[in-house]
């Protein structure tokens, strides 16, 4: 079976739709969400019901706790802030149920989703350093054989075994003995990796292998609807360089 892991989605119809339509062509089985469906951009109803429709499970991201209710939205600078109180006045009420309703894990064989470090799904933390890796050595018996996290909009990935952690981004992932792996699957509608480009991961059951996907998208089209809803300009120019 093949799992599209997709994540940090944040109200970009035109990335979604584009990863979608490539994995009709390439032998999806299941779509798994990791959350951060809304914020920073101008379609959150349309992403938030295609999502609803083909993903066997979404999970909570922490733009979308802030945005239903769940988390306090002081943590966030004053332009991401008002992106999220614009968010909340667009949704309908049966997808601002649906956010509110998501869970923060899933589990499915020898695998684990999380939005962000299994350390503490609920804490949103991030693993973007060796040493973000390293905290998880304590809970090494806990961990899956491939964890799956989203957040930091990077490709990073990390090896976890019973006494240390190590920096493998970039390198082929695939079932090591004794090692678990932490992997950023990177982000459909946010990429800050300086690929613009649409970024979600492909897990294969029967090879237990993983794989990055880059999917091109109409950035120009998602620019123009951030501007003209009147969210703050950074959201729409950085798309276009991937920051």
């Amino acid at each position: 079976m093949r799992v599209a892991i997709i994540s940090d989605i944040h109200s970009n119809h035109e990335a979604l739709t584009a990863v979608l339509e490539y994995c009709r062509f390439n032998r999806i089985h299941k779509y798994i969400c990791l959350g951060d469906v809304v914020g920073y951009g101008a379609d959150p109803n349309p992403c938030c019901d295609l999502l609803r429709e083909v993903t066997s499970v979404t999970l909570l991201g922490n733009h979308d706790a802030a945005v239903s209710g769940l988390m306090d939205t002081q943590f966030y600078y004053p332009a991401a802030r008002e992106a999220l109180y614009w968010t909340r006045s667009q949704l309908s009420d049966e997808n601002f149920r649906w956010l509110y309703s998501l869970p923060y894990s899933y589990q499915m064989e020898n695998l684990s989703f999380f939005h962000s470090a299994p350390l503490r799904p609920s804490g949103f933390f991030y693993v973007v350093r060796n040493e973000d890796a390293q905290a998880h050595v304590k809970m090494y018996d806990l961990l899956h054989e491939f964890n799956f996290v989203g957040h930091s909009h990077l490709t990073n990935q990390y090896t976890v075994g019973p006494r240390r952690a190590k920096d493998l981004s970039g390198e082929p992932v695939t079932y090591r003995h004794d090692q678990r792996w932490i992997i950023n699957v990177g982000s459909v509608g946010q990429p800050r990796d300086r690929d613009q480009r649409a970024c979600f991961g492909i897990f294969d059951t029967e090879t237990q292998t993983f794989e990055h996907v880059r999917v091109d998208y109409d950035i120009e089209t998602t620019a123009g609807k951030i501007l003209k809803a009147g969210l703050d300009e950074k959201f729409a120019m950085r798309l276009f360089v991937g920051i």
